[in-house]
Formats: C-alpha cells, structure tokens, sequence
C-alpha cells in the first residue's frame, strides 16, 4: 500500500492508464524511472475551475512514489471551493520539494496553507523570458501577411472555450467580440489582426475556430488579418511587438504581448488575470486592463478598449520600465530547479 496517501501504487498507475494511450503511458511511466527531478510546468489546473484537480495531481504522486524531486514549476493556485480539494492539494504538496507561484495572490494563498517543508517562491510565468524571433523574420512575416503600416493595428486573442469556464452563453460573448471589432475598424480607423493562441484537435478548444467564424462575419474584409500559417511561439511573440494594442482572452497570449511591451487589455477569470496583471500594474488600476468574461459588456468593453489605446505610449513606456524586473523573475524559476537538483533533494 501506499502509506503516504493511503492508496496502492496499482491504482495509481490504472488511474494514469485512463488518462493517456498506451504509448504515452509507457513513456511516462519511462521518464519517471529515469529521471532525476519531474516538474509541473505553470498554469492554473491546480484549483476547482476545471474539475480537474485528481487528474492533474496523479503524476505528481506517482513521482512521489518513485521518489523523485517534484517542482512546480510557475503555477496560479486555487482558490478551491470545497474543503475536500484544499485538503487533498495539501496533503500531496507537503512531499514536494518547491512550488513557485506566477502571481502574489496565489502566493499568499498557498504560503498560507500548512506545507511544512516545503519551499514556496514568488516568482513570474517563465513564458516572460522567451525572446522573440529575429526582427528580419518579423518584418518579412508582416508583409507576408499584408499588414498595413499606416494606422493602428490591434491584435486580438480570442479563446473558444473562455464562454465555458466562465459559463456565460458563446452567443454573448462572439456577439461582443464582433461589436468590438465593428468599433475598432468602423469608428477608431484600425486594423485587427486575429491570432489563434490555443490550437488542437477539440473545436471546443481551437481558438481558429473562433478567428474563422469573426472573419467570415466581416466578409473577409481587408481591414482584418487572420494569422493562419504555423507559426513558432517566437515569431507570434515577435508579430505581436510591432502591434500598437493587444486584446487577449488568453492568458499565455497576454504574457506574449506585454513581455513585448505591447499594452494590453485582457477578458479574464479567475485568479491568475487579476495576480498577474496586479503585479504588473497595481491592483487599483486593474479595470483599465482587464474585465472578467463574467461581466462581458459592450459599452464598457468598448470605452476601455478606447482609453487604453488613447494611452498606449504612455503605457508601453510603464511597461518599458517594469517588464525588465518581471523577466528576471521568471527566470528565477531556473534558479531554483537547478538548486534542487544540485541538492539532491526529495
């Protein structure tokens, strides 16, 4: 039996099979042997938003078991909603070795949670630190792409699946979008470039499934960009600098932009958009950013959308200024992985 958790090590491993195919199974189960630390790459799996929570905390345990140094890696954590999840989250994270947290409000929340030995870093997404493609290839993608020069371009991240999370009606929300771009081309004279962040097999899921459905509202008009080719997360990252304003419902598109010093306005939910853009631009001014999809309302869209572009020099300067001090951050994530593994801790 698996004392630590009161649950057999077989259980573990049919949990596991459930969750992958067969080959992935037996490359997973693969690593584990092998390898000297397992991380838990950044996100915001580890709260009740999904129903989620057992799933993603199985491969952490089964590490555990292998007795290996566990990480987590630049997370959003919580808040959980019933006391059975916080319990079970506590309980596995009091037999790893370091979480580090993205954000200060996941970082008060956890330091609050009674995890003995186990080391908790305030930190910032690793994504901040990825640089982006040569300014050759991003100019030469730009023209391949016709995007005009000659007026204000805005980038917009939409996400297929946010309506879900943030159970609001899809209607409501693409109605809202396609308002917002109406004002965008019709009244403020800009260009809107559509860049599907998430793709994947799911419709559920495939943000082009939304940029398709915006661009075909607006007659494939001339005024609109879908970005369609496959790109690398350095050239979108590189695309995204020469924008003048980024709209984003992804969280990881955001990071893109304003790593860039790109200002930015995001549809959010849950902790992570208020922790990160806190901790960017102070927890007072968070309405100018963002606005929850809970809340998703037109004219309001509309009039922070239209003061933050009215602002947008002023605002690439702030972030000029502070995303530096961020990227160093999230490269303390290193720091600390290497830490461990120079230890040989677990």
């Amino acid at each position: 039996m698996l004392e630590r958790f009161g649950i057999s090590e077989g259980w573990l491993y049919c949990r596991i099979s459930k969750l992958l195919k067969k080959d992935a199974m037996r490359k997973t189960l693969e690593a584990f042997n092998w390898a000297d630390a397992v991380l838990s790459t950044g996100g915001d799996v580890f709260s009740s938003t999904y129903g989620t929570l057992t799933a993603h905390l199985l491969p952490i345990r089964l590490a555990i078991r292998k007795k290996k140094s566990v990480i987590l890696v630049a997370h959003s954590i919580g808040p959980f909603k019933n006391e059975k999840e916080y319990n079970l989250f506590v309980k596995v994270m009091k037999k790893i070795s370091v979480i580090t947290v993205r954000e200060s409000h996941s970082f008060k929340y956890v330091k609050n949670m009674n995890l003995g030995k186990t080391k908790v870093e305030l930190t910032a997404d690793p994504a901040f630190a990825l640089p982006p493609a040569a300014s050759q290839c991003i100019e030469q993608l730009w023209n391949i792409y016709k995007i005009p020069h000659d007026q204000p371009t805005i980038g917009i991240a939409p996400s297929q699946s946010i309506a879900s999370y943030g159970k609001i009606s899809y209607t409501h929300h693409f109605e809202v979008l396609l308002t917002l771009m109406k004002f965008l081309v019709n009244e403020l004279n800009c260009h809107i470039v559509l860049i599907p962040h998430c793709q994947g097999s799911s419709t559920s899921g495939d943000d082009y499934v939304m940029c398709n459905q915006l661009y075909r509202h607006f007659n494939f008009s001339k005024d609109i960009t879908v970005i369609s080719l496959d790109h690398s997360a350095e050239e979108i990252r590189g695309m995204m600098s020469k924008l003048d304003l980024m709209i984003a419902e992804r969280m990881h598109a955001a990071i893109a932009s304003l790593s860039q010093n790109v200002p930015t306005f995001v549809v959010g939910y849950g902790v992570k958009t208020e922790g990160i853009l806190g901790d960017i631009f102070g927890f007072n001014n968070l309405e100018n950013y963002m606005i929850s999809v809970k809340k998703l309302n037109e004219r309001i869209l509309k009039e922070r959308v239209k003061n933050l572009l009215g602002r947008r020099k002023d605002v690439a300067r702030y972030l000029s200024r502070v995303i530096p001090s961020v990227k160093e951050n999230a490269k303390c994530n290193f720091t600390l992985i290497m830490d461990v593994l120079k230890s040989g801790e677990t």
